[in-house]
């Protein structure tokens, strides 16, 4: 009797031993939910406000270290560039990720519709920008002619930015 006694906790330890060194490594661990994202986009949010009639959305889903991304805009002209700037609300920040960048074709004049749907390995200090609510989404414009800058279409600094907020 004792010695089936030793023998069933022996074989439970073992049991439980092999089951926690699964976990560590991640054999029967279960990955974490999907985090969401979002950002509206307008001109009131730019730095220096922009009278524009753009208008946009960018839905984030962090996997991982994937994130995975679309914008979609409306009545913008010549689209040159959107990336994820650290900054708070209404402070102009670096990029620390490009979301859309040449050589992709320029979308044209007042475009409506999805800019780009990709997925992009990312780091940590972005997730970690998004996450505290320091990070942005701009939409930079060029129409290509001199002087930049001169109204929708051609704010190569940024036409429509929004703020990156975490959905519950």
């Amino acid at each position: 009797m004792r010695g089936r006694l030793v023998f069933g906790v022996g074989t439970l330890a073992v049991v439980l031993a092999v089951g926690s060194c699964k976990d560590e490594v991640g054999l029967t661990s279960i990955p974490p939910a999907p985090e969401r994202f979002v950002a509206f986009l307008n001109g009131a949010q730019v730095e220096t406000p922009v009278a524009t009639p753009a208008l946009g959305q960018a839905v984030f889903t962090v996997s991982g270290a994937s994130l995975i991304y679309r914008i979609d805009l409306s009545n913008i002209d010549n689209v040159t560039l959107a990336h994820i700037h650290t900054g708070a609300a209404g402070v102009s920040g670096g990029v620390i990720q490009n979301l859309y960048v040449p050589p992709l074709p320029a979308k044209g004049l007042d475009f409506s519709g999805t800019l780009i749907e990709d997925t992009v390995d990312v780091v940590d200090a972005v997730l970690a920008q998004m996450r505290n609510g320091t990070a942005y989404v701009n939409i930079h414009t060029n129409d290509g002619v001199a002087p930049p800058n001169t109204g929708p279409g051609d704010m190569v600094g940024g036409e429509i930015r929004g703020q990156i907020f975490r959905l519950p």
